[in-house]
């Protein structure tokens, strides 16, 4: 037979063992996931667009953009939030990258030497 006192203790184990166990998934599941995808040049903002062309002149043609950006599942609504747009053309000698944040910040560059006067 088995006494209430063992029945008890186990029992506070395993709600106990519940309990972090969904705390744990809660946290892993509201972390946001980060991703990256190619896009169409009509689908970078224009900031972004303006500020390339202020920074460097015409858009180079055979290039393409790339968007990084996050996304989050709150409250069962999924959403995804920019982090940054990247241009790219050619690989390796010649290779061209620019990143810029959506607001059409230059973050980065490679390949190309800005046209304008600031940095």
């Amino acid at each position: 037979m088995i006494s209430k006192p063992i029945i008890l203790n186990t029992m506070k184990r395993f709600v106990l063992t519940l309990l972090i166990i969904s705390s744990v998934n809660g946290l892993l599941i509201s972390q946001p996931v980060k991703k990256a995808e190619r896009i169409k040049e009509e689908e970078v903002p224009v900031a972004v667009r303006l500020a390339f062309e202020n920074d460097f002149g015409k858009i180079p043609e055979d290039g393409y953009w790339i968007v990084h950006f996050n996304v989050t599942n709150e409250g069962g609504k999924t959403t995804a939030k920019p982090i940054s747009y990247t241009f790219r053309k050619g690989n390796k000698g010649d290779k061209i990258e620019v990143r810029y944040s959506p607001e059409g910040k230059l973050d980065t560059s490679k390949g190309l030497k800005k046209t304008s006067g600031d940095s």
